[in-house]
């Protein structure tokens, strides 16, 4: 099915997260991700809060990514700072601008949404960071089809081009 909402340029507000970094391989990334969220999670639950959004899954340089070296950010934001524990640190994510889109179906399907979005990023006037930030909306088990991810990027400069 692939892209399901329309690319969109947000202005995302300065939010507080639990978050721990983690450099692992493809092989390993469903695992990683799978783990932190249950960690982070039982955190949350710790500290009786809850999260703001969905837990995401951010690629610092996903420009540079390959399958045997993977560095993901996963965390889950929260309405005001909490107690790290561990590896599991409290972090700001700065205010900034973003390129975000909604996708559903499998993940490998998910590179045409990224070119995309690059493209519309460059046409508009902006230049991307190099990170990007993965939400994943499917409960274990979804059907690769049915998934449903949402994606942003970014951007760090430029102006938008008017017409």
């Amino acid at each position: 099915m692939a892209k399901i909402s329309d690319i969109i340029l947000l202005q995302q507000p300065e939010t507080q997260a639990l978050a721990i970094e983690v450099h692992t391989d493809m092989s390993g990334m469903a695992m990683a991700i799978g783990k932190n969220f249950m960690e982070i999670d039982a955190l949350f639950k710790e500290q009786g809060m809850v999260t703001i959004d969905i837990p995401f899954v951010e690629y610092p340089h996903f420009d540079a990514m390959t399958e045997k070296n993977i560095r993901m950010t996963i965390g889950f934001k929260s309405a005001k700072p909490l107690c790290g524990k561990g590896d599991i640190k409290s972090i700001v994510i700065p205010e900034r601008k973003i390129v975000s889109c909604l996708h559903r179906g499998n993940y490998t399907a998910l590179a045409s949404l990224y070119r995309e979005m690059q493209e519309w990023i460059t046409a508009n006037g902006y230049k991307a960071s190099g990170t990007s930030v993965e939400y994943y909306y499917s409960k274990p088990g979804t059907a690769e089809e049915e998934l449903v991810t949402r994606i942003e990027m970014p951007v760090i400069s430029g102006s938008p081009v008017h017409t």
